[in-house]
Parts: C-alpha cells; structure tokens; sequence
C-alpha cells in the first residue's frame, strides 16, 4: 500500500469495466452423456449425429439436431478502470508538480528487484485506494473500489505536437493508467456502494 496521497482533478473520461464469464459450448446431449443411466442412449444419439448419412437423411426430410445449447454461469472477473488525466503546467512549479505525479505512479506501478537471492525476485508494486471527493467529501454518486493495482501507465508528452517551455519542460502531458481491483465485487458489494 502506497504511503503517499496523490490528488488530482476529476478527470474528463472515466471508463470501468466488469463483465462475467459464461460458457455457451455446453449441450444436453454432452451432459446426458455423463449420466450413467442415459449416457449409452446420448453417446448412440450422438455418434449418430456424426455420421454424414444421417445428417444428410435428416437434413433431406427437413430437420437438423437440435443440441439443446444451454448457456451455464462461469464466474467474474476483477473490475478494471482507466482514469486519463491532462496536464497544462504554466510554471516550474506546476511542472515540477506534474513530474513529481507521473514518477510516482510509474515507480508504484513497478516492482523492486529485490538485491538477495541474486536479484531472481521481485517485491510486488504497489496498491492503491482510490476515492472520489466532492465537496470536501467521498462522492456517493460514483461507485467505490476496492484496494487496486496498476496494470498500466501510457504518458504522451506530446499529445498536441511535440512543444516545450523555454527549459524544455512539455507544455502539456497525458496520462491515462488503467487500474485492477485486487478482490472481486458481487453485487452485494455493488448494493454497497461498489
């Protein structure tokens, strides 16, 4: 968990991303198959099926196999979300301030070689939490994460055209991370305010 607060502007676009797993290759017949009371009957149907004669015969007279396809619930995935920031610094300061913002995400979302066991493991990168302020308070109106990682940083110096201030600081900078929750939302949670 990272020990600094970094605190920026609500940005411009803000993308989130959930979606559940379902397998759709499941048929009656493969799952009759497994049943030791029908399973004789299922593999003959089946094996029949497979024969171009009979499929032909059946497809002749009209009819194909129906294979009863049944759609089956798989599991969820952890949530992602992209924040894109834009960054105008008219000043040192504000360019200094805007450096010092893209080093700390870069290096938080970087493991650490670890120098014992020469250098064969990493210390993980960091976590963060994330809440979205208005008003001075936590803002009810967009949904809450849980604790998340870093899956990405993508910064463009130059996202109107390379331009720089007299020091050679970019005039502008954007900066989009996507970002994974570590623990998985189940609609209780998304009741709660997830």
């Amino acid at each position: 968990r990272i020990s600094d607060a970094i605190a920026l502007y609500m940005p411009e676009t803000m993308q989130f991303s959930k979606s559940s797993n379902y397998d759709d290759n499941v048929t009656l017949a493969s799952a009759a198959g497994a049943l030791p009371a029908v399973g004789d009957i299922a593999s003959m149907i089946t094996s029949g099926l497979q024969n171009d004669a009979v499929r032909l015969a059946l497809n002749k007279a009209g009819y194909t196999f129906n294979p009863n396809q049944q759609l089956l619930f798989q599991g969820i995935s952890f949530r992602e979300f992209q924040l894109s920031f834009t960054f105008t610094p008219y000043s040192r300061q504000e360019a200094d301030a805007v450096n010092k913002i893209i080093k700390l995400f870069r290096s938080y979302a970087a493991p650490t070689i670890v120098s014992e066991g020469a250098g064969m493991f990493f210390k993980a990168p960091g976590v963060f939490d994330i809440t979205f302020k208005f008003n001075g308070s936590e803002n009810v109106n967009v949904p809450k994460f849980k604790t998340s990682v870093v899956k990405n940083v993508d910064v463009n110096y130059a996202p109107n055209g390379w331009a720089t201030h007299e020091d050679g600081t970019p005039v502008q900078t954007t900066v989009t991370i996507d970002f994974q929750e570590m623990y998985l939302v189940d609609s209780k949670d998304i009741n709660n305010g997830y």
